[in-house]
């Protein structure tokens, strides 16, 4: 039997994509608070720990992703997933890691890329 939320309001204070995302998620839908925000989501899985209903957030999630548009920034990563293999720019995947202080990371050739993704177009980006 499907759960149903209770709204007590439990998940959101463990809820980081909230906290980020000016307090808009899958949990304020789900308490009522928003029609929108179920691609705000951290993928932690705190709400889903803290749930004392056992509510299925992320079938609840899904559900409602179906029904909102995905915004551009996710239809541009999938897109450059599809394209390259990576969800941000190549040019730009070192630069930023460099930033955060991490190494960089020797990426794969981009016509062996190609090559994995299937795509035997040799133009550049």
């Amino acid at each position: 039997m499907k759960k149903v939320c209770e709204t007590c309001g439990i998940c959101r204070p463990c809820c980081l994509a909230s906290r980020v995302a000016g307090g808009t998620s899958i949990v304020s839908i789900i308490c009522g608070d928003s029609e929108t925000g179920a691609w705000n989501c951290a993928n932690c899985w705190k709400c889903i720990e803290a749930c004392p209903e056992g509510v299925d957030v992320y079938e609840e999630m899904i559900r409602k992703r179906r029904e909102e548009e995905a915004p551009e920034e996710y239809r541009k990563k999938y897109e450059s997933i599809c394209k390259t293999g990576y969800g941000l720019p190549v040019d730009e995947l070192n630069d930023l890691r460099e930033m955060w202080g991490l190494k960089k990371i020797k990426l794969i050739d981009r016509e062996k890329l190609r090559k994995l993704l299937g795509d035997d177009d040799s133009g550049d980006e």
